[in-house]
């Protein structure tokens, strides 16, 4: 992974903090409840497109497969431990992303999608709740804090792509940007 990417100096510009970690680790159950819906929602949706079906349906089981680690994930977001490890976890995740073929703008928009049916199972749990809007914004914390980490995994493949074709070194390559931009 980029060495450029601190996940605590990461936390710490988004304002992700303790307290909101405390706070999602105790969305956990919520989360869990709600996992097989939104797994059903995203590939209802999914379905729509026929170039992702396909691309989902690829192999045989993928389905199955990849909708047990979308329920995995939803659930991993309340840990309460956002470290390298969850870092290298999430990096993983954008990096089979990558492998699969799916471009970068349809992670994001699955984000969307996810964040959008994540409103709704926190006022079903927490509609009463005074920090309701503390619980929301932590979720959107990490959620944006998961995107950048996984779309950081197609800009180190797609530097590895063109330096392995240009037979560049990371070095030279860095340097000639560096050269270009006055930096």
């Amino acid at each position: 992974m980029s060495q450029n990417f601190n996940i605590a100096e990461m936390r710490k510009f988004a304002g992700l903090n303790e307290a909101e970690a405390e706070l999602l680790s105790g969305m956990k159950a919520m989360l869990d409840k709600h996992k097989d819906a939104l797994v059903k929602a995203f590939y209802d949706n999914l379905d729509q497109h026929d170039h992702l079906r396909n691309l989902l349906d690829a192999k045989p089981g993928r389905r199955a497969i990849l909708g047990q680690h979308l329920a995995a994930w939803l659930v991993s977001l309340a840990t309460g431990t956002y470290d390298e490890a969850y870092k290298q976890r999430r990096y993983v995740i954008g990096g089979r992303h990558v492998e699969v073929g799916l471009d970068p703008r349809w992670v994001v928009g699955a984000m969307s999608f996810c964040r959008g049916h994540i409103g709704p199972m926190l006022e079903a749990e927490y509609a009463s709740a005074p920090d309701k809007m503390a619980r929301a914004l932590a979720l959107d914390k990490i959620m944006d804090l998961d995107l950048n980490i996984m779309l950081q995994s197609y800009d180190d493949k797609r530097m590895d792509l063109f330096l392995e074709t240009t037979g560049f070194s990371k070095s030279l390559f860095e340097s000639m940007i560096s050269s270009s931009s006055g930096v």
